[in-house]
């Protein structure tokens, strides 16, 4: 009796602590993202089986910082696609990489910007085909760490944007 009251002390305890302790994402002053197909906000699907996306990753900070961009680039930002009519929405599922790319670490200065290409699958957004026509909305997610010029950890920060993918005349069988 005397242990398991102990031990709900100590459980209650340590619950608290860890709740107490756990890391709050702040405001974002240090990056925004954009994305575009080809230097537009809107994508035209034609039953291609891939969507090159760009993503951009702007530093807005007033100094530059670190990012683990090997790691963003290979797990991807998180993806939510968006049925504009029905709003019926699916998440994509991010890739699962190597946690070592974590250290990998790449400088973007006051003011600059990286990019890379993020790829949608048709297979992904071909379930969104409704009548041959596709109006789907995706909302790409970037949450990141970031960390000063001595790579010591700054904090934990999300950016978001938005890409308008739509299509017509569209087939499932002209694949």
């Amino acid at each position: 009796m005397r242990y398991s009251i102990i031990l709900s002390l100590l459980t209650s305890l340590y619950t608290s602590i860890s709740l107490a302790e756990a890391p709050k994402m702040k405001d974002n002053n240090f990056f925004t993202i954009s994305v575009s197909c080809s230097g537009q906000k809107e994508c035209i699907y034609k039953n291609q089986s891939e969507i090159p996306v760009i993503v951009s990753i702007q530093n807005i900070y007033s100094k530059g910082y670190y990012i683990p961009l090997e790691y963003i680039k290979k797990t991807g930002p998180s993806i939510k696609l968006t049925d504009r009519g029905n709003k019926s929405s699916m998440p994509l599922k991010p890739n699962l990489v190597s946690w070592d790319l974590k250290k990998k670490m790449t400088y973007i200065p006051e003011g600059g910007y990286i990019e890379f290409t993020w790829t949608l699958l048709d297979r992904d957004i071909s379930s969104f085909i409704n009548d041959g026509n596709l109006n789907v909305d995706a909302d790409f997610k970037i949450r990141t760490k970031i960390y000063d010029d001595k790579e010591m950890e700054i904090g934990d920060f999300i950016s978001l944007s938005k890409l308008f993918i739509k299509g017509s005349n569209l087939n499932e069988d002209k694949r």
